[in-house]
This record gives C-alpha cells, sequence and structure tokens, in this order.
C-alpha cells in the first residue's frame, strides 16, 4: 500500500473500531459474539500501535534521506581536493616512476565510492607518509597541515557512508516493523467485519454507523432450482 492508502486504512480502522466500541446499540449487539469491550480495547491498541509505527518509518526515512545527502555532499567536496592534488602531484612527481606507482598516479579512477576512497585514502596516506613527496607540493601551496585537513575530509566520508548505511538499516527495519503489524491489523479488522456482518444480518441500517469500514450487504438474487423431473 501507499503512504496516502495506509493512512486512510489507518483513519478508518480507528473509526470502525471506536464506534463499534462507543455506540452501546453496537457493542451489546458484538459482546454476543464474542467481540467484548475489552477485546475491541485490544484491537483499538493494535492500531493505536500501527499509527506509531507508520510515523516512525516516516522519520526513519526521513533521516536515511537526510543521511544520503550529507554523503553525497562530503564526497563531493572531498573529491574536488583529491581531483585538484592529484593533479598537482602528477606535475610534481612527473620524473619519478616509483612516487607516481606509490600515489597510485596512473590509471582510471574508480567510480564507486568504496573504490574511490580506496584510491584517494591510500593517496594522502602514502604522500603524508613520505616527507620528499610533502615537500614537492610546498611549490604549488600544498602544506603538510593542508594535506592532513585535505586527508581528514577524505576520511570523513566513509563516516558519512557508514551513517547512512546505519539509517539505511533502520529505515528498512522500521518497515518491516510496520507493515508486520498492518498485516495484524488487517487480519483483526476482517474479522471483525465479517462478524458484524452476521451480527448486524437483521438490522443492515447499524451498520452504517460504523463507518466507512463497515461491511456491505450483499444482495444475492436467489439460484433458480432445478426443475425435478418427472418420473413415470
Amino acid at each position: 500500500m501507499t503512504t496516502s492508502s495506509i493512512a486512510l486504512f489507518l483513519q478508518e480502522s480507528r473509526t470502525f473500531v471506536e464506534n463499534a466500541l462507543s455506540l452501546p446499540e453496537l457493542a451489546s449487539v458484538l459482546a454476543e459474539y464474542g467481540y467484548t469491550r475489552e477485546k475491541l480495547r485490544e484491537l483499538l491498541a493494535l492500531i493505536v500501535e500501527a499509527e506509531a509505527l507508520a510515523r516512525n518509518k516516516a522519520v526513519e526515512y526521513g533521516e536515511k534521506y537526510e543521511a544520503t545527502a550529507k554523503l553525497s555532499a562530503a564526497w563531493d567536496e572531498a573529491n574536488v581536493l583529491y581531483q585538484k592534488a592529484l593533479k598537482l602531484t602528477r606535475v610534481a612527481l612527473r620524473d619519478d616512476p616509483k612516487g607516481s606507482e606509490a600515489l597510485g598516479l596512473g590509471g582510471p579512477r574508480k567510480q564507486s565510492i568504496s573504490g574511490w576512497y580506496e584510491q584517494a585514502g591510500d593517496f594522502y596516506a602514502n604522500l603524508l607518509g613520505d616527507p620528499a613527496y610533502v615537500l614537492s607540493l610546498e611549490r604549488f601551496g600544498y602544506t603538510l597541515k593542508r594535506l592532513q585537513e585535505e586527508k581528514l575530509v577524505v576520511d570523513g566520508v566513509m563516516g558519512a557512508r557508514d551513517d547512512r548505511a546505519t539509517e539505511s538499516h533502520q529505515a528498512k527495519a522500521s518497515t518491516a516493523a510496520r507493515d508486520r503489524k498492518l498485516d495484524a491489523l488487517d487480519l483483526g479488522v476482517s474479522d471483525l467485519r465479517a462478524v458484524c456482518e452476521v451480527a448486524f444480518y437483521d438490522t443492515p441500517e447499524e451498520l452504517s454507523k460504523l463507518g466507512p469500514m463497515a461491511p456491505l450487504r450483499r444482495h444475492r438474487v436467489p439460484a433458480r432450482k432445478k426443475p425435478v423431473a418427472a418420473t413415470a
């Protein structure tokens, strides 16, 4: 079900159960069929739980979308820093094949976030691990402090990725919890509707008091009986 259809289902289910519970002329009849006030309150409590889980699911997905946006922004910022430093390092170490290999200056850049971090993370770690590499970049204005700060920004992308993964897991779990409760509620409401159809069979006008979720009386045309064949 869509979010709007779930909201409508919960609203109509609440009206249905609350009316069955609060209107004496309905509650007294339903009690004869096993739907005591206590049983109806249990069903109402199920609705309250489903409503809470639906709200929680909305919150969790909001946090997931926020975490995704933060990850995207962090990755964009870090990649700009990385690409600039990479380009200047290629110039600085043009005649240093060993350094080019150690810093991964050649070849294409990986596109996945894990692949990107593997390259960018190793680049900054190896760069900072050798004072000669750092010194070669000073003529471009890249001090040790600047490179250390850029490495922190690059490492921060992984923190943002982990946050997004956590929020994604929580959002998925909230959806599963909500759906399980909705399934239980749907079964409970369906059972009550079936009982109402029987309980108010002789007084169908009472069904309208239950709201939009009330069962509809089905008027069926009796099947024609086959004529009994004459016997000789």
